[in-house]
């Protein structure tokens, strides 16, 4: 694993250089925040819900 590296310009950080495992996996929490936010609106817009189990009476399943 590569160590965390800042780099700095006129003494103050501008870039930071990380592990590319930790990159992808600090943009995959940032797409479940994103995800739960988008459910979370969705959620207050929407007064009708139906169950899941009426669902799957509906669907035949």
């Amino acid at each position: 694993m590569i160590k965390t590296q800042i780099v700095k310009e006129d003494n103050k950080p501008i870039a930071v250089i990380i592990d590319f495992k930790e990159y992808q996996r600090l943009k995959e929490i940032e797409k479940d925040k994103i995800d739960y936010y988008s459910a979370i609106g969705v959620k207050r817009k929407n007064k009708k819900w139906t169950s899941h189990t009426d669902l799957k009476k509906e669907l035949g399943i």
